[in-house]
């Protein structure tokens, strides 16, 4: 059984004002009050200068800042002529009280307001903009419909015209949140691009395409001996604001990857590889998922893009906080660490990456993706999801990696080796369990797809490692699961 709450005594003597005014109303009040209904802001104990109430609720908003600040300036815009009497009650006179925001704005509406609060009931997006665009507000707060307004609109004009801002949507039943500066770009694109020239315009051109309109598409040519580099370079021409190209010598992958990431500006960064394409809405969704979550990484689904025009879709979304688990929030990214390391259906916060110093391992050439898709799960405090398919990872292409059969699905052991010591000084044991795992998955599709002639140096050497980097209980299973091979 929950324990009930504990009312403060702050609380208690406010609500002895209120006994006059006692009801539902005030009831919740008195909970927004205990819970921080209103974010890391407590409205309304904060000790603020100007408290603007648009719409005035109970009333206990009112009593509660006074006896935080008896200089306090109250402001309070409400259409019922009762409640304004109410609140001329409840403040000894003290509050000035308007029929519209307009008249208030008209009135001795002060050019400055610490804290701004709109109730569900007056939320509108005029409101919201005739405020912002009047007055210099600190801090915005209260309950937003997105029958009214778009949430990712809403969250856009805070960012842009009031200092810090927190808004519970009242249909999705969370809240969005953010401070100024608005990003000068809201999505890097990173386009790693080798001797992709059949492929890359149609990669280009779904970039173009897109829906989000803060969006950078960073090309790096990676050294191409094809027309690549010039492809990209006429299409950056045509947008040159919003499109780079970054040729080097070729490195690789990672390097390439490393190369598109110091150049971005985006507050989040994504990469497409130049043979695959994305869906005009990807990076938009992706980007209301993260932002209006406060996650550090955003991810959608993908789908396999076969050369005869068929498709395999891939969801993959569970663990959200949305209807069916399949959106929102998932609290505990780490539940996600086994997912197939598709880092291209994902977009990144860059201050996260930079913060937590993620990064692609530039000296392995191939299936670099693995490692940075492990550590920046095991890393992020939490993810926004979507289950639409809006990547495109195309199938077939000569001289993709993962149609790789040989020798080269050697560079597990390197990646593992690699990954094992960034893991190291923070792994905690959900994550070295992962770690484990992850080993025993690659090492099973491996061995599913090696040339036969190598199989048998490929599961011994893959034991060895993992009896090395302490997964010994999986390297058994391994060993058990291939007897034939030894």
């Amino acid at each position: 059984m929950a324990r009930p709450m504990l009312t403060p005594p702050w609380l208690r003597e406010a609500l002895r004002r209120m006994e006059p005014y006692a009801g539902r109303m005030c009831d919740d009040d008195a909970w927004r009050a205990r819970t921080g209904f209103f974010g890391p802001v407590r409205l309304p104990q904060a000790a603020c200068g100007t408290l603007l109430l648009i719409g005035a609720r109970s009333g206990l908003e009112a009593v509660l800042a006074r006896m935080a600040n008896p200089a306090s300036r109250i402001f309070v815009v409400e259409a019922d002529p009762g409640l304004r009497q109410r609140m001329l009650d409840l403040t000894d006179g003290q509050a000035r009280v308007f029929a519209t925001l307009e008249a208030a704005m008209a009135g001795d509406l002060p050019a400055g307001i610490d804290l701004a609060r709109i109730d569900l009931a007056a939320f509108s997006p005029a409101v919201v903009a005739t405020l912002a665009a009047g007055r210099r507000v600190d801090h915005l707060c209260g309950e937003a419909s997105e029958l009214a307004m778009d949430a990712l609109a809403l969250y856009r004009l805070c960012r842009e015209r009031v200092r810090s801002f927190y808004f519970h949507l009242a249909e999705a039943g969370h809240a969005i949140a953010g401070d100024r500066p608005a990003p000068a770009v809201e999505v890097s694109v990173v386009v790693p691009a080798y001797n992709v020239a059949a492929w890359v315009e149609a990669a280009l051109a779904s970039l173009a395409a897109q829906t989000l309109q803060s969006l950078e598409v960073i090309v790096v040519d990676d050294g191409s001996t094809d027309a690549t580099g010039a492809i990209a370079d006429a299409w950056a021409a045509q947008d040159p604001a919003r499109r780079r190209v970054v040729h080097q010598a070729n490195a690789g992958c990672a390097a390439a990857r490393m190369a598109g990431l110091a150049a971005a500006r985006g507050e989040y960064v994504g990469f497409v590889d130049g043979d695959d394409w994305a869906e005009p809405p990807m990076f938009e969704e992706l980007y209301r998922a993260a932002a209006l979550r406060g996650a550090e990484i955003g991810q959608c689904g993908f789908h396999e893009a076969f050369e005869d025009g068929s498709r395999q879709d891939h969801p993959t979304a569970w663990g959200g906080d949305g209807p069916g688990g399949t959106t929102g929030r998932v609290a505990d990214p780490r539940a996600l660490l086994l997912l197939q390391p598709s880092i291209w259906r994902r977009i990144y916060r860059r201050d996260f990456l930079l913060r937590e110093r993620i990064r692609f391992p530039e000296h392995i050439r191939r299936f670099d993706d693995l490692p940075f898709a492990f550590v920046s799960l095991a890393r992020a405090g939490s993810v926004g999801i979507i289950p639409d398919c809006y990547y495109a990872y195309r199938q077939g292409r000569p001289g993709q990696d993962i149609a790789a059969r040989d020798e080269r699905l050697f560079v597990h052991f390197e990646i593992f080796e690699w990954l094992h010591a960034e893991i190291q000084p923070w792994a905690d044991a959900t994550v070295r369990r992962s770690f484990a795992r992850l080993q025993l998955a690659t090492h099973r599709f491996a061995l599913g797809r090696i040339e036969r002639r190598l199989r048998r140096r490929y599961l011994g050497a893959a034991v060895r490692q993992m009896h090395a980097l302490g997964g010994g209980g999986r390297a058994a299973l391994l060993w058990r699961l291939w007897p034939g091979w030894r």
